[in-house]
């Protein structure tokens, strides 16, 4: 394993592979599994989280307007996509503000 230091001598990166700037260390190096540990990955983790819950409403938005285009039939989807679309639906309830779709089912982006 490979870890770049700031100035105070902390690792502040980690690499599998040798890097400029970075040194070699044992896998097991206490600095190293401390940072490891102490969940450097966080924000990124935290920013796909973050991406997935938009791109979740994304794709119900754009199966229904597939729908309503008859590009596909919601029962073409597999019934387990089928019941977790449906679930999210009865969940957004009137939650509309990011909605694709306007109140009178026409796409708010002209794809014709």
């Amino acid at each position: 394993m490979y870890v770049r230091r700031n100035d105070q001598g902390d690792v502040v990166a980690v690499s599998e592979e040798p890097l400029d700037g970075f040194a070699s260390v044992p896998a097991d190096d206490a600095e190293l599994q401390a940072f490891l540990a102490a969940g450097a990955g966080f924000p990124a983790d935290q920013r796909f989280r973050e991406s997935d819950s938009s791109l979740i409403r994304v794709i119900e938005d754009l199966v229904d307007l597939l729908a309503m285009k008859g590009v596909i039939r919601f029962t073409d989807l597999p019934p387990e996509a089928q019941q977790k679309l449906m679930a999210r639906k009865s969940m957004r309830g009137q939650d509309d503000h990011l909605n694709l779709i306007d109140d009178a089912g026409d796409d708010l982006f002209d794809f014709d």
